[in-house]
């Protein structure tokens, strides 16, 4: 049975979300990625300095993470260039950028990323961005379009990752307001604010 716990990683649970970022990118899909520890199999990331991570644990075991960026229209080129968020956002506008969104291997499936994609949403109607951006490889898509996001740019080539869509969800989508989209069902009070 699983009890599923979600939180913000602090500097104590780092290291494990770290260790699952090096299962997942580094042993599993044999990325070279920057940050890659491979004495101690830990991913390091300087870009954890720059939001909030959040972890998700049943029971003891940590079983999936997402790091969650906030940035804004004027800073998105220089910052997350590979995700050409000039194309989508307006001036002025904010967006969260969804990075290394990672799961252990045996737990892949709707029930780890349906609290993950809450966390997320909360973040961003918390602090009242209107955006949610992600970069999706070819067998997550259907997935992110079932929850409302809409693939905005398509053949993004973002190494290691291989060709990516850039993926946009937008809070004010009148079909998560109404309740329509899977993610407006799922969460709707998180809507209803």
């Amino acid at each position: 049975m699983d009890s599923f716990e979600i939180i913000p990683v602090t500097g104590a649970t780092l290291p494990l979300v770290q260790h699952l970022r090096y299962r997942v990118y580094c042993a599993e899909k044999q990325f070279a990625m920057p940050g890659a520890d491979h004495d101690n199999r830990l991913l390091r990331d300087d870009a954890d300095q720059l939001g909030e991570t959040f972890a998700l644990f049943d029971g003891a075991d940590l079983v999936s993470s997402a790091q969650v960026i906030p940035v804004h229209a004027s800073e998105a080129s220089e910052r997350f260039p590979v995700f050409d968020l000039g194309s989508v956002l307006a001036d002025g506008e904010s967006c969260v950028v969804v990075s290394k969104l990672v799961t252990a291997p045996e737990r892949r499936g709707s029930k780890t990323l349906g609290p993950i994609m809450r966390a997320v949403l909360d973040y961003v109607a918390r602090d009242k961005h209107r955006y949610i951006a992600i970069l999706a490889e070819a067998q997550m898509r259907e997935f992110y379009g079932s929850m409302g996001f809409d693939i905005r740019k398509e053949g993004i080539n973002a190494p290691p990752f291989g060709t990516v869509s850039l993926m946009v969800f937008d809070m004010h989508d009148e079909r998560h307001t109404s309740g329509r989209s899977l993610a407006g069902w799922m969460f709707k009070s998180i809507f209803a604010r």
